[in-house]
């Protein structure tokens, strides 16, 4: 499966995923990478930060990194250890998938890496059930998924997933990669069905929608059916269901490549109650339309250095500042410059943006958008939405966020739970799968139990990354033992929430 690189190019300039991973031995319990000693072992239930690992595929050759940036490493004398600093051959693996999609994992000496509790090792030749892992994807799982072959991306589309979007653009290019207990996985649409083998879309999962991942270099992965096929994008559209069974190798029609799914959102005006679009000119940024579509949907890619945004149309084109004020989307991705940044101001349900020289970007009368204003009015202040979260999946540091059947909301789950999000007029309201909306308690804790909505804000201030504003004006906050409050007073790790 070696393809030429320049195959694989990215074709979005969106961040392709590095995997990240928990291996869960045949007790179902986690590796771990201790940080006293560098040991290793087998103890943990859970899946938190010393149970993520990381793949690492250079010119043919796999490692596996540690979340404290060692190699897991394998000794003459069958020691297993995540101490070296190195890639060595020591350090080299080669993983074997089972047809039940687990790993084994093989030294170059011929050793398969398993065991349990304390006692792990490297030190026999017999595939026995010890030395068999169940790999649980640790990335955030929404991802636009794009087909190497065509170079298109997957949308929802007439009630199939489809292979046919340049860019990945609006809510119906959301894929959630939803992970089941026996390592298989599925993927929901934003309308929350279930891709099924035969290109059918779900209402509950069932055995035909789910895959085994299998990881190609170059982060590309292939989704293997129960029937033994693979998903492949068939016809003109690329209709995504199964087709060959991979006895001959796999093509680039059956290999895939996830990328970070970045925010999209819908811009309207306070003082002319329009959104900012692209509909009627090309370039010129114009507030005239009363619905949002394509046109209408603006990406916001993050400068996680300056903290400052560029914003993408769905031509792939940037907003720029021109010498005369005017906001235009004329420039492509690598000539983005200083005229190419705004700073946001996130302001509950709306926001402001600066541009280069110093001004507010304001609206005219004739609906052209201009930096122009000094100081902040309704015409330079926007009532933004995220359009491509109907489907709501968050982790903070000490892991995901799923409600407990009391109804309690934990922050340090191994299993995301997949919220639904309903956004109108800036205001984001946030239900569980047990039909109640988030509210807060008087302990100020948060709970699905609501049977009215509470209204939250989002503030994105990192890449990937928000802090949720609560009805009391403090933020959501998380504590190492699960706890899901309305406490936080600074944008820090505890309130800080990949979305």
């Amino acid at each position: 499966h070696h393809l030429p690189s320049n195959t694989l190019r990215k074709m979005s300039g969106f961040a392709e995923l590095t995997w990240s991973f928990g291996l869960r031995n045949h007790l179902g319990m986690y590796l771990s990478a201790e940080a006293f000693g560098f040991r290793v072992n087998c103890s943990s239930k859970v899946m938190r930060k010393k149970q993520i690992f990381f793949l690492e595929q250079i010119e043919g050759r796999t490692f596996i990194r540690t979340h404290l940036n060692r190699y897991l490493t394998f000794k003459e004398d069958g020691r297993f250890l995540a101490d070296s600093e190195q890639r060595g051959a020591d350090e080299e693996v080669i993983i074997e998938p089972q047809a039940d999609g687990r790993w084994a994992i093989r030294t170059l000496r011929g050793f398969f890496a398993g065991g349990s509790g304390e006692n792990l090792d490297a030190f026999t030749k017999k595939l026995e059930g010890d030395r068999l892992w169940t790999v649980q994807l640790a990335i955030h799982p929404q991802v636009c998924i794009r087909n190497v072959n065509r170079k298109r991306y997957v949308h929802l589309s007439q009630d199939k997933l489809t292979t046919d979007e340049d860019l990945p653009w609006g809510a119906d290019a959301m894929i959630t990669i939803v992970y089941h207990d026996d390592g298989k996985y599925s993927l929901e649409t934003d309308d929350g069905r279930f891709l099924s083998a035969t290109s059918d879309l779900k209402a509950a999962v069932d055995d035909s929608c789910k895959f085994t991942l299998e990881f190609y270099e170059n982060n590309m992965v292939a989704f293997k059916c129960n029937t033994g096929k693979y998903l492949t994008a068939v016809g003109s559209t690329g209709i995504i269901k199964g087709g060959k069974d991979g006895k001959d190798g796999l093509s680039k029609d059956e290999l895939f490549v996830m990328e970070d799914s970045q925010p999209q959102f819908k811009l309207k005006s306070i003082k002319w109650n329009k959104f900012a679009s692209l509909k009627s000119s090309l370039q010129q940024i114009n507030c005239n339309q009363t619905e949002a579509q394509d046109t209408e949907f603006f990406q916001f890619e993050i400068n996680p250095d300056t903290k400052q945004w560029s914003i993408r149309s769905n031509k792939s084109l940037y907003w720029s500042c021109l010498a005369d004020g005017s906001i235009q989307a004329v420039t492509p991705k690598e000539s983005r410059g200083a005229r190419e940044w705004f700073t946001v101001d996130w302001q509950g349900p709306v926001l402001t943006l600066k541009a280069c020289n110093g001004k507010l970007v304001s609206v005219l009368p004739n609906g052209n958008f201009f930096a122009s204003d000094e100081k902040q009015t309704d015409a330079s202040t926007f009532q933004f939405e995220i359009i491509n979260r109907p489907k709501l999946v968050l982790r903070g540091e000490h892991g995901f966020v799923a409600t407990l059947p009391s109804g309690m909301i934990e922050c340090n789950k191994s299993m995301p739970e997949v919220f639904t999000m309903h956004v109108a007029a800036g205001i984001c309201h946030i239900s569980s799968n047990n039909g109640r909306y988030w509210k807060t308690n008087g302990e100020h804790d948060i709970t699905s139990s609501g049977s009215e909505p509470e209204p939250f804000t989002f503030e994105f201030v990192e890449h990937s990354k928000f802090v949720i504003r609560c009805k009391n004006g403090k933020l959501v906050q998380g504590q190492g033992n699960g706890g899901f409050a309305a406490t936080g007073t600074s944008i820090d790790s505890t309130t800080l929430w990949e979305y």
